[in-house]
């Protein structure tokens, strides 16, 4: 083989490599958000506060939530948590509104917003 053939696989197995660093850990975290989505226990929270973390991921600011929770047997906990806010809810979900969660049953400090179940509501303690 020639120097500049082995130079363009080099290059090319590089590239791959730096790819799936860092495109991985996004899949996973997509594939365990799908997860706790399909297997969560349903649960609501309110949105304590919320502030931009600075990335986007498809397009989509992620933002840092603090949640207050309510299971369906009255515990309540707060949680903070990160994920993408789509575009329709961007400009109604504030402190204060009601959003449907998934909770983790083994570790219910886990939680996955269901952008997918959202209904504009508020919380009136």
């Amino acid at each position: 083989m020639s120097t500049g053939l082995w130079m363009s696989v080099a290059i090319t197995g590089g590239t791959m490599l730096i790819l799936a660093c860092v495109g991985l850990p996004f899949l996973i975290i997509a594939r365990n958000g799908q997860r706790l989505l399909a297997t969560g226990i349903p649960a609501q929270a309110v949105v304590e506060s919320m502030s931009d973390t600075g990335m986007t991921v498809n397009g989509q600011p992620v933002v840092a939530f603090a949640l207050g929770v309510r299971m369906a047997d009255g515990h309540a906990y707060r949680v903070t948590h990160r994920q993408s806010l789509p575009r329709i809810p961007m400009g109604v979900v504030a402190p204060g509104v009601m959003v449907p969660v998934k909770v983790d049953r083994e570790r219910r400090e886990r939680v996955r917003i269901d952008w997918a179940s959202w209904r504009p509501t508020s919380y009136n303690a």
